[in-house]
């Protein structure tokens, strides 16, 4: 999972071009590097990717997504607990 979500956002950096998320941790940041267009990229790119391997569409955007203090987009992990969270869910 984690090199699903890791492959998403280098998809979306191609180009933007975003030094921070050339190499990707934990505790990287997501949600303050991208605008909200970024952001909604990243969704499209990951509903994708997921729907690719599971064949199935699996919703990853909600009424947190946006929301600078409560998103799941806010690190590589927070992101990461998210994504299998709605995979498990």
């Amino acid at each position: 999972m984690r090199d699903l979500v890791i492959d998403a956002i280098k998809e979306i950096n191609r180009e933007l071009d975003i030094e921070e998320l050339r190499d990707l941790q934990d505790d990287s940041p997501i949600f303050e590097l991208l605008d909200s267009m970024a952001i909604l990229d990243l969704v499209l790119e990951l509903e994708d990717k997921l729907q690719q391997k599971y064949s199935r569409y699996i919703q990853i955007a909600d009424d947190k997504t946006m929301d600078t203090l409560n998103t799941p987009f806010k690190t590589l992990k927070t992101l990461l607990d998210c994504v299998e969270g709605k995979i498990n869910g």
